[in-house]
């Protein structure tokens, strides 16, 4: 008898230690949950703003920006007339979209009318008055014109001074006739003796000094 209770009370202990063994080794199962991250205080970024077709992306500041939940994931897989819509990503563009670059308009470059006049001379030859005749309709919308007159080095100045105003008067003239509604800038610079385009030592290049200059700039308005 006493032997039974030896070998019973033996293998109550044996099983004691063998379960506190098992306890102490094999770790307790837990649940594994889904955890969210947690978004930082002001930090912003950009987000979806309402849902369904009334959807729409913009910035916002934690912790004001709306949650992802698992539910609201669901919800989004089972239902695509959730989407958003592309009306909805178009104003999320537009508030971000950088702003149009435009092409400045080129420089006009100013046209330049040459008219050559014999010595002492300030009448306007057939000649003269086609070269501005032709050019009319521009002359009219010019927003400036400059008539330059100007002589060669023949003779004292007081003489040359008075020819160099009385050719470019000529033109002015003509031009006010040709063009009546010229109502913009038009001004005269005449000097004799002064600002050679030739050597005044032949023919040739005296008859080049002696000239008006009609210095304008067309007009943009009305050109496509």
């Amino acid at each position: 008898m006493t032997r039974v209770q030896d070998i019973a009370m033996t293998s109550a202990s044996a099983a004691v230690i063998l379960f506190a063994f098992s306890s102490c080794t094999l770790p307790a199962k837990q649940d594994h949950a889904i955890e969210t991250p947690q978004a930082q205080p002001n930090a912003s970024h950009i987000a979806q703003l309402e849902r369904g077709r009334d959807a729409y992306f913009a910035q916002c500041v934690e912790p004001a920006c709306p949650t992802t939940t698992p539910k609201t994931l669901a919800v989004a897989v089972a239902d695509p007339q959730t989407q958003p819509s592309m009306q909805g990503n178009v104003r999320a563009l537009e508030s971000v979209a950088p702003a149009q670059m435009t092409t400045p308009a080129p420089l006009r470059k100013p046209q330049v009318l040459v008219l050559e006049f014999a010595t002492d001379s300030a009448v306007l030859t057939p000649a003269h008055r086609t070269l501005l005749n032709n050019a009319a309709r521009a002359l009219g919308r010019a927003e400036r014109v400059l008539i330059v007159g100007r002589t060669d080095n023949v003779g004292p100045d007081a003489p040359n001074q008075a020819i160099a105003l009385a050719r470019a008067g000529a033109v002015r003239d003509h031009i006010k006739r040709i063009s009546p509604g010229q109502t913009n800038d038009m001004r005269i610079d005449a000097r004799g003796l002064c600002c050679y385009v030739a050597s005044n030592d032949t023919p040739e290049g005296r008859a080049r000094n002696r000239r008006v200059e009609v210095v304008f700039t067309a007009s943009s308005e009305g050109v496509p």
